[in-house]
């Protein structure tokens, strides 16, 4: 009875998903390219993150196998991002207990509190990215690290090494470097927004 009708509404609300999605990820992308100092109008740089998507999803989709290539490409995000992740937490939860001075990560580097690059948190980085990589088993032979392939039978690790790595070792290197400001109070969390 309402055969033709409520197919073309569904139809336009599963494509509403997607087409949100999207836009979301373009314009995100633009400001992120922004942000990062390309000197471009923020259509351009949209344009730009489009074609880009566009291009990465045509390989995806004419790639021998769909599978493979997703997976290659979810595993090399776990690799960079779970050391990433342990600098972060470590350095907000257990380093600075929370307490962020916000105007001051806005100040010129040579004034503000936390000065301008944390060589630091960048050398920690780059040690739980290779610690991460001994124990990634992917899809990508070059990829599988040497403890995952030899001594875990493929078990993937590389996730909580890499998270673990990095934030031990950014803690080790940041040993009475970074006080906690005083007069800062802890982030509010969810509950205190009532």
């Amino acid at each position: 009875m309402f055969g033709g009708v409520v197919a073309i509404l569904v139809m336009l609300m599963v494509l509403h998903g997607p087409v949100a999605t999207n836009i979301l990820n373009v314009y995100s992308a633009a400001l992120a390219a922004a942000s990062g100092g390309i000197r471009a109008s923020r259509i351009a740089l949209g344009l730009v993150a489009g074609v880009v998507g566009y291009g990465v999803t045509v390989y995806f989709v004419h790639a021998p196998s769909f599978a493979n290539s997703f997976d290659s490409w979810m595993a090399g995000l776990v690799l960079w991002m779970s050391p990433w992740l342990g600098v972060v937490l470590a350095d907000f939860y257990l380093l600075r207990r929370q307490r962020i001075e916000v105007s001051e990560l806005y100040a010129e580097p040579a004034r503000s509190a936390y000065g301008d690059v944390n060589w630091i948190g960048i050398g920690a980085f780059l040690l739980g990215l290779a610690a991460g990589w001994l124990f990634e088993f992917g899809l990508v032979t070059p990829l599988q690290g040497l403890v995952s392939k030899h001594l875990l039978s493929g078990a993937d690790l590389s996730w909580l090494v890499g998270l673990m790595v990095a934030g031990g070792a950014y803690l080790a290197g940041m040993r009475g470097r970074a006080a906690v400001p005083r007069s800062v109070p802890a982030v509010a969390g969810p509950e205190a927004t009532g």
